[in-house]
């Protein structure tokens, strides 16, 4: 079986978020052209079940995982066989690409033929140079890593960016890639869940490929933007330019060290500091100190991510908690660094109002702040049940299941 997102039989489809503190599970049905959430549901998890945001104890997320799906298929009356599924771990291996190719007759029209030959060749070429990248990086090889997603984050015909190739005449393609593996011993823990649950897992959607998910929807599919996502034991960092994924990086600093911080000035126990945490008249001087902190790490991260690049300056930002403090402190970095380029000043803050946008989402539990990650992977899962809308998708699905055997 293969991993990648494939065409699914049915117009239902199950979403499981794992998280360190929450599993958060929602039920998506396509009918009659419309495709919405019919059920949700959260459990929380063991405090031992994930630390340092990988699976740690892996029978106690699979009865986690199994008590919220059950919940939610009562809550939808759905059960659905198919399932899309996101992996908590630090381990996420990516190479993004940028592959020519000249076509042989420039004045006839692109067909299907070609275009599966097109990006038949770039997807080669394209995995052989991150399987040999990854290898120098990590020395992980070919057997030790698998390919959990291919995606085609770019396509240009003579220097003008397309969506669909198909019909156009020209000479010169460039096609963007981005191939996403994890180690082995990471995905075979996804087939003990897979069955566990007896449930068919069709595609593992890490969090660096599905936030950008949100602003593809929206006004901001063709912007440059930071993706700044918040959680408990790290900060992850994903650059759109161009309506297009150019990299991520994580920072291991968050939540975790801003209680560590204010826990070493004040008696209060952890579950109170959480809660006051969202206060912004709490805590002044240690969330000061935090962001500092976490503000060095930030920058410092961007660089090694654009290099000599220009940085975006729109920032769309999903956290765990409401951390509204943070937005404060963002929209006030100066962007004078010797770190980054930037044609602005300040950051400026994209609204979590944008994702309104998403007209066909009409749950909206969805929209609250901390479901931001689980609709990016209701997004993809709309894609998977809608692929055959795209030729370049469901070519490029068919050409890694003719790479795969």
């Amino acid at each position: 079986m293969s991993f990648i997102d494939k065409l699914l039989p049915t117009k239902k489809i199950a979403i499981i978020d794992i998280w360190t503190y929450q599993v958060k599970t929602a039920i998506c049905e396509q009918k009659d052209g419309d495709f919405n959430i019919v059920g949700y549901w959260e459990k929380r998890q063991e405090i031992n079940d994930i630390i340092h945001w990988e699976i740690w104890d892996i029978e106690g997320v699979c009865e986690t995982i199994e008590s919220a799906l059950i919940k939610a298929s009562l809550d939808s009356e759905i059960n659905p066989k198919d399932i899309i599924i996101n992996i908590p771990t630090q381990s996420i291996i990516s190479e993004i690409n940028k592959i020519n190719y000249k076509r042989e007759d420039k004045n006839s029209l692109i067909n299907l033929s070609e275009l599966d030959e097109i990006i038949g060749k770039v997807e080669n070429i394209s995995l052989e140079k991150a399987k040999k990248a990854i290898q120098e990086k990590t020395w992980y090889q070919d057997i030790d890593m698998k390919l959990i997603v291919s995606s085609i984050t770019k396509i240009s015909i003579d220097w003008q960016q397309v969506t669909n190739p198909l019909d156009f005449t020209w000479e010169n393609i460039s096609i963007s890639t981005l191939n996403i593996f994890i180690p082995l011993s990471k995905y075979n823990l996804i087939q003990t869940i897979w069955t566990y649950l007896n449930k068919n897992i069709v595609s593992i959607v890490p969090l660096e490929f599905s936030i950008p998910k949100l602003a593809e929807y929206t006004s901001l599919s063709y912007e440059d933007v930071i993706f700044v996502d918040i959680w408990n034991t790290k900060t992850t960092i994903i650059i759109q330019k161009s309506g297009s994924i150019v990299w991520f990086n994580r920072i291991d600093i968050w939540t975790r060290d801003l209680i560590k911080i204010i826990s070493e000035k004040n008696s209060d126990i952890t579950a109170n500091i959480i809660k006051k945490l969202d206060d912004n008249k709490n805590y002044v001087e240690e969330k000061k100190a935090f962001f500092e902190l976490w503000k060095e790490w930030f920058l410092i991260a961007l660089s090694d991510i654009l290099w000599e690049d220009t940085i975006p300056y729109k920032l769309f930002i999903s956290w765990g908690w409401n951390n509204s403090f943070m937005k404060e402190y963002l929209e006030n970095i100066s962007l004078a660094s010797e770190w980054i380029k930037s044609i602005k000043e300040k950051f400026v803050i994209i609204d979590n109002k944008i994702l309104n946008e998403l007209s066909y989402i009409k749950n909206d539990i969805l929209k609250d702040k901390t479901n931001i990650n689980l609709l990016s992977q209701v997004i993809c899962a709309k894609e998977i049940i809608s692929m055959k809308k795209d030729p370049v998708r469901e070519i490029l699905k068919k050409v890694i299941k003719r790479i795969e055997k």
